[in-house]
């Protein structure tokens, strides 16, 4: 018992100075939006502040739940939900910034683009491999066993779209000389949205087939695809155009089919 008094104590002082960090993310949050609504022409760049101060703000509640794991042998499950929701915070100010639009045409956000040059190619790779590491934690955080298993895909599918459309493809076109600033940043992103794409709809098909049992779901997974046919093809990559072709002719004949089957059941009725 007294050492559990300890860890208590233990874990209350550290807590106490992450709720310091929290309260300050709230202070620089809200002078971020008053500043936002004052400079419209950097809105871009304010959403992007705030997702980075989000993301700040999510990793703090995931490293309370990992104090308390540590030293109280609990999960707070309080703590992860609260991380989970701010994950969808975190896409919301992102999707200010290029959408999180699916299955369109690689340019079709020309003028978000452009509106964010400033934020270059490796400051985008960053952003993704912050969030990438945010979602696994709070995936980890739950456990296998949660009953939240099946809302992961939606993260792995927006943290696909947002990094696909936030990927300038003319530049990448543009610019094919190994001397040029930020072209191994270039390809590494390049190679990043095709992997994240083809993850995030295996995922979207696995909910399918384990849970859901919804058409929607390989619908978004073929979307998905599409966009990274779309990649494929820009690129010149055949084998990816060829794979994506397969996966996506395969979806839909499986959609096609449960389809004819509900409405043979409906004629049934």
């Amino acid at each position: 018992m007294a050492v559990d008094a300890i860890a208590k104590k233990q874990y209350n002082d550290q807590i106490s100075e992450q709720k310091k960090i929290i309260s300050e993310i709230d202070k620089d949050i809200a002078a971020l939006k008053k500043a936002m609504s004052q400079n419209k022409k950097l809105e871009a760049f304010f959403h992007i502040g705030l997702a980075s101060k989000t993301l700040k703000q999510i990793n703090t509640y995931l490293d309370m739940n990992e104090m308390s794991e540590k030293l109280m042998k609990l999960k707070n499950n309080n703590y992860l939900d609260t991380s989970k929701r701010l994950i969808g915070r975190l896409f919301q100010e992102l999707e200010k910034v290029v959408t999180l639009a699916v299955d369109v045409p690689l340019n079709h956000n020309r003028q978000e683009l452009n509106n964010i040059k400033p934020f270059n190619v490796q400051e985008r790779l960053n952003l993704h491999k912050h969030i990438k590491r945010t979602i696994q934690r709070v995936v980890k955080g739950y456990g296998e066993g949660t009953k939240w298993k099946w809302t992961f895909p939606e993260f792995w599918g927006k943290l696909a779209i947002v990094t696909k459309n936030i990927t300038d493809y003319r530049e990448i076109q543009a610019n094919r000389d190994p001397r040029e600033e930020f072209f191994y940043d270039r390809q590494e992103l390049l190679s990043i949205v095709k992997e994240s794409l083809f993850d995030a709809s295996s995922q979207y098909r696995n909910k399918f087939e384990i849970s859901s049992k919804s058409t929607n779901d390989l619908v978004y997974a073929v979307k998905l695809l599409e966009d990274l046919r779309r990649i494929g093809s820009m690129t010149g990559d055949q084998e990816l155009s060829k794979k994506c072709k397969s996966g996506i002719e395969s979806y839909k004949a499986r959609i096609k089919s449960l389809q004819k089957k509900k409405n043979a059941k409906g004629k049934k009725k």
